[in-house]
């Protein structure tokens, strides 16, 4: 088989780059691949860039190498160029939601024998204007924390950095307050709301089950709004999460939907799959299938 690399070498904590020359020299001495390209980023889009020139009969496979940001990239291209090209993922980032929700291999021989089994599975994309997102847009309490934790910080401390930002903000962050009007294809509603996230998997930030109800194969894409309420009920917002029932919270709004448009009266940064958004409203939609993924 022949396969193409697209690599970030400056993600995550950069240990990567020792297991990737591993995996690379597994594919070839297990004769399970005979050509490998290698694509090294540079900047913000060379990844999806170097996607929109691909043609399903260049390479039987490509491989991502890289964090959230990265993935999306890669994402974004495959699905704009419509490849159906299975992709593998070797998360490399800090928190790596997606990989993680996949529960796709991090060691090298797990990793090798996923790619020689070569079993794929077709999953959801969520679409937000003209972007795509494999995973969630967040925005509200916390959302704008990956924009502001240095690259120093995430090599040094991985997923802690953000935990130790939140920490440091969280007095000002319970001052957040966002006016929504939502509309989807079978309600429209209005929030005073602390956050908002409409998610494609069920892990955000490293946590699992935010969104408990969210498969990356329904053809639907879940909305979970925490309502305006004081510090001690968003501590009970927390506990009901730990015990697993936090979506029948008198604090949570919680629906799924094709297609969900927001619209929101405060200028806020919101994140998209690690990236910057800052225009509203914002049109949601899910792309049913719209990527063949290799999985374990």
């Amino acid at each position: 088989m022949k396969c193409l690399f697209i690599i970030n070498p400056s993600s995550g904590t950069k240990t990567i780059q020792k297991k990737l020359d591993k995996i690379i020299g597994q594919l070839i001495l297990q004769n399970i691949v005979n050509h490998i390209d290698i694509f090294y980023t540079e900047k913000k889009n060379d990844a999806y860039h170097k996607c929109l020139e691909l043609k399903d009969q260049d390479y039987n496979f490509v491989v991502a190498v890289g964090g959230d940001g990265t993935i999306n990239e890669v994402i974004s291209g495959f699905v704009e160029n419509q490849l159906i090209t299975p992709l593998a993922i070797l998360p490399g980032g800090t928190v790596n939601d997606f990989a993680n929700h996949l529960q796709l291999p991090k060691s090298t021989q797990q990793f090798v024998n996923m790619i020689k089994n070569m079993k794929t599975m077709k999953v959801d994309i969520g679409q937000v204007n003209h972007q795509y997102f494999a995973n969630v847009i967040a925005g509200g309490m916390f959302s704008d924390i990956s924009f502001q934790v240095s690259k120093a910080e995430k090599e040094r401390f991985g997923p802690l950095a953000y935990y130790v930002s939140g920490i440091r903000q969280l007095p000002s962050q319970l001052s957040t307050n966002l006016h929504l009007k939502v509309v989807t294809e079978e309600e429209e509603f209005e929030e005073e709301a602390r956050l908002f996230m409409i998610t494609n998997t069920s892990q955000v930030g490293g946590f699992k089950d935010i969104t408990p109800h969210a498969s990356i194969q329904d053809g639907v894409l879940d909305l979970l709004i925490i309502r305006k309420c004081s510090p001690t009920d968003m501590i009970s917002i927390f506990k009901d999460y730990k015990l697993n029932h936090h979506e029948n919270s008198p604090f949570i709004h919680y629906v799924q939907a094709k297609n969900i448009t927001i619209y929101c009266e405060e200028d806020i940064i919101y994140d998209i799959d690690g990236e910057e958004g800052t225009t509203f409203p914002i049109h949601i939609r899910v792309i049913p299938k719209a990527l063949n993924i290799i999985v374990p």
